[in-house]
């Protein structure tokens, strides 16, 4: 009897440790498991940092690539110890070829350029830091390039003068090959570590509208005196500074055109030799005439336009008056005094002596020209009291293109679309 408890013992105290043998097995494939499971995760978490920093890194170069196609050409600055011209664009008429490459360097020791059509610089970065690895030093791989969007429209490969894609809002569709700015294809590999993640997104110049009503447009009644003259049918940006109507007719587009004097329903007083010309009438007072807002004028939002004063060319009256030039309280304009773009003041402005301006002028207040000026575009005239004065021999020729051009020119690139390549 004792033998057989004996052997039964020994015989559970065996299953007892295979049963233990077993437990310690799968615990230990449980832990190497649970290791290597964590070991991974950590590894994949690790990747997605860096995949990620690599795509944070090209979202910066693609910053400083909408940065620099939206300045002004030219717009000197000086990085380090370099000073030149950091704006990055074409100029009529495009070249389908054209290509920007921004490299890693500052912008003054850039590789040279291999070919007429090709533009080398150098990034913005601060040359004493730690660059962003958004470009390369040299060669064309991964290196930041700005070309622009072409579409070979009589399918013979070649890349011809008229096969540039632009983008103007005021088409339809907006993208076509006559007006508008061009539509750039902007590259751009971020680096980090090994990780690489490249970008490329289609950017224009913000469009605008010229939406006015006439080569003199005004929300008050107004008082013509002297010898002004306003010409409200429509010329090209070519016609001849000094042009005067009748001598302007032909310079006339032919379509486009507005009255000379437009009032949102107040008197238009012309007095002495004041003259004014324009289609459908010489002047227009009706009171179903709306008025616009600077803002309404571009056909942009409040909020875009405030973005764009809130970093204009010139705050005061200065020579010549290219770009933005937003001017807070009056603005007195002496002779001789040129400029191009928008002109924007917020009270009265007085306009003395031989000014020549291409592009909007737009004043909250009343305007007063007391001297000879030419300008080709519009003039808009909120008014501050019935009855301001526009004096002296003043010509006001109204452009479509002169507006939509130049003060174009100073608004800041947007991206239409973009995808990771």
């Amino acid at each position: 009897m004792n033998d057989k408890i004996f052997r039964v013992i020994r015989s559970d105290r065996g299953s007892v440790l295979v049963v233990t043998l077993l437990i310690l097995f799968a615990l230990t494939a449980i832990g190497s498991t649970l290791v290597m499971i964590s070991s991974t995760d950590l590894k994949i978490s690790g990747n997605q940092r860096v995949t990620t920093e690599a795509f944070t890194v090209a979202e910066a170069g693609l910053n400083e690539a909408i940065h620099r196609l939206s300045l002004r050409n030219p717009t000197v600055a000086t990085v380090g110890g370099w000073t030149g011209n950091v704006a990055i664009s074409d100029l009529e008429p495009y070249d389908p070829r054209w290509e920007a490459r921004v490299y890693l360097t500052d912008p003054g020791s850039a590789p040279v350029a291999g070919g007429p059509s090709l533009f080398n610089t150098g990034t913005l970065q601060n040359p004493s830091g730690t660059y962003l690895m958004y470009s390369r030093a040299s060669g064309t791989d991964d290196v930041l390039t700005i070309r622009h969007k072409w579409e070979d429209r009589n399918g013979d490969g070649n890349r011809d003068a008229n096969e540039v894609v632009r983008y103007d809002i005021e088409e339809v569709p907006p993208e076509n090959f006559t007006s508008g700015f061009p539509v750039d294809i902007v590259t751009v590999t971020g680096q980090n570590g090994n990780a690489l993640r490249t970008v490329e997104a289609e950017v224009t110049r913000l469009s605008i509208t010229a939406r006015t009503q006439g080569a003199l447009y005004t929300d008050r009644p107004i008082t013509i005196s002297g010898t002004p003259d306003f010409c409200g049918h429509n010329h090209p940006l070519n016609t001849p500074i000094g042009s005067t109507p009748l001598a302007c007719f032909a310079f006339h587009v032919g379509s486009g055109d507005l009255p000379g004097i437009t009032s949102t329903g107040d008197d238009i007083d012309m007095q002495g030799a004041a003259d004014a010309y324009g289609s459908p009438t010489p002047t227009d007072s009706s009171s179903s005439n709306p008025w616009y807002s600077l803002a309404e004028v571009l056909g942009i939002s409040q909020t875009q336009l405030d973005e764009i004063l809130a970093r204009p060319d010139h705050t005061a009256v200065t020579n010549p008056m290219d770009g933005i030039t937003y001017i807070t309280g009056d603005a007195v304009i002496n002779a001789n005094t040129v400029g191009s773009g928008l002109l924007y003041v917020t009270e009265d402005a007085t306009i003395n002596g031989n000014f020549v301006y291409r592009g909007l002028i737009y004043v909250e207040g009343d305007v007063n020209f007391t001297g000879t000026a030419w300008i080709l575009g519009t003039v808009i005239v909120k008014g501050a009291a019935d009855y301001g004065s526009g004096t002296g021999t003043a010509v006001v020729l109204f452009s479509n293109e002169a507006i939509r051009s130049l003060v174009g020119l100073s608004m800041p690139a947007v991206v239409l679309s973009w995808r990771e390549m």
